[in-house]
This record gives structure tokens, sequence and C-alpha cells, in this order.
């Protein structure tokens, strides 16, 4: 069986044209799966620049809690007579690289507890708040750790 000639000819860039649709199907797949890894990508980045900044400012809250801590169950009159008023401390800019924090010490109580809450937040809305209760009474001085926002 012979093909007639005319009838070959008459679509003459047919193929090129599936070829071509076919090419760009295949692109613009391939970029779909690249731009969706990439936004993935881009997520868990910003998550875990999320939670390092959290545990920075709970380290920072802490560290500020337990040199307080420190201070006064070594030495309560080096504060004077805490009251109900208590003692607030000056914000603290503390800044390292681009983290940049401030640190904020409130102490509260009387001869027999002192209550200190380290509170520490950066710029960008995170905050990391420490709580102790410390026994003056007892021998050797008791303390109790909180968090929380």
């Amino acid at each position: 069986m012979e093909v007639d000639r005319t009838k070959r000819e008459k679509r003459p860039g047919a193929a090129l044209i599936a070829i071509v649709l076919v090419g760009f199907l295949v692109l613009s797949l391939v970029s779909a799966v690249v731009i969706s890894i990439a936004w993935n990508t881009l997520r868990v980045e910003a998550w875990q620049t999320e939670q390092i900044e959290k545990i920075r400012l709970d380290y920072l809250a802490r560290t500020a809690a337990k040199a307080v801590t420190d201070e006064l169950t070594a030495d309560p009159d080096n504060f004077g007579i805490l009251n109900r008023n208590g003692i607030v401390s000056q914000p603290k800019v503390i800044t390292d690289g681009t983290f940049s924090a401030t640190v904020e010490v409130t102490i509260k109580g009387d001869d027999q507890r002192a209550n200190v809450v380290a509170k520490a937040s950066s710029a960008k809305g995170g905050s990391a708040l420490v709580r102790t209760t410390i026994d003056l009474t007892t021998t050797p001085k008791t303390v109790t750790w909180s968090a929380g926002n």
C-alpha cells in the first residue's frame, strides 16, 4: 500500500508543534516542582530562625534570673528590704550580631520569700519569661523555677 505524497505533506510542521508543546509541558512541571521546593525551604528556614530566637531569649532570661537568684541567696541584704512594690531594673539592651534583645528583671518579696522575674524580649516580637521563687527562711535556701510567656 502506497501513501499518497500529497496527504503526507499537508501538515509539514505538525510533529514539530507536538514536540514543542510536550517540551513546554515538561518545562512547566519541572518549574512547578522547583518553585515548590524553594518555597518550602524558605518556610523551614523562617521557622528555624524563629525557634533559634526563642531559645536565645529563653537562655538570656534564665541567665539573668540565675544571676540575680545567686546574688539573693548569697546575701539578701544586697538588695535592701524587699517589699511588695519590688525592685525593677532598667531595661538592658543586649546585641550580638543581628540578634538584639531587651532584658528586664523584677524582684519582689519580703524577708521570707523573694520572687525574681526576668523577661527577655526581642525587637521582632518574641519574648521569654522566667520566674524564680526563693525561700529565704530555709538553709540551704530553696529555689523554685518556672517559665512561660
